[in-house]
Order: structure tokens, then C-alpha cells, then sequence
């Protein structure tokens, strides 16, 4: 019988807060080939679009870190303001010349 691999990596939440019209969390997270960082925005009913969700996210392959690790890119994120922190480290990424996919999603939950 084959040891299925469960979940054991990381997740750090670096930004958190919820108010009267959204919940918004910053997250920093791996799985066995890549390390995300996302940027969300849960709209609370009778706000924005009710249903609509948002999704910013940088995804980088582990193979493609060149020195990079985890720990470096959390204790890098952490420095900056929340509102700063998604465009330098796409920054940082370009400029070691570190392949990245990042997008901007939207969807419509229950």
C-alpha cells in the first residue's frame, strides 16, 4: 500500500481584517511545487457585488526560486505595508529574473 503525502507545508496569513463590508487576508502559502502569495477580498451580502469574490495572486514554481526559499520571501513580504507589498514582490521577482504566472481573479460564490 502506497503512504498517500498529506498536507505538511506552510501557510502564513499576513494581513487579516474584517469590517462591514468585506473580509480581506493576505496569504503566503506552498504546496510540494510552488509557493503563492494571494491577496483576497470576500465581500460581505449587500456589498460591492454581493457574491463576488477577489483574487490577486503570484504563483512561482519551486524549481525556479534561485535561492529564494520560503522564510525569504515571508520575511521580505513582511517588511513592507500591505498596499505595497504585491507590486515589490513582483519586483523583486523581476528583477532577479525569477519566471512567475500572477493574476486577478473574480468569481461570483453563494
Amino acid at each position: 500500500m502506497e503512504q498517500l503525502e498529506l498536507f505538511d507545508y506552510r501557510k502564513d496569513y499576513l494581513f487579516e481584517n474584517n469590517n462591514e463590508i468585506a473580509h480581506y487576508y493576505d496569504i503566503l502559502s506552498e504546496t510540494k511545487d510552488t509557493i503563492s502569495y494571494s491577496e483576497h477580498i470576500d465581500p460581505k451580502k449587500k456589498f460591492s457585488i454581493c457574491g463576488m469574490d477577489y483574487e490577486e495572486y503570484v504563483d512561482i514554481k519551486k524549481s525556479e526560486l534561485k535561492g529564494l526559499n520560503y522564510d525569504k520571501i515571508y520575511n521580505f513580504l513582511i517588511k513592507f505595508d500591505k498596499k505595497y507589498r504585491m507590486e515589490r514582490f513582483k519586483k523583486l521577482l523581476k528583477f532577479n529574473y525569477i519566471k512567475f504566472e500572477a493574476d486577478l481573479f473574480t468569481w461570483c460564490s453563494d
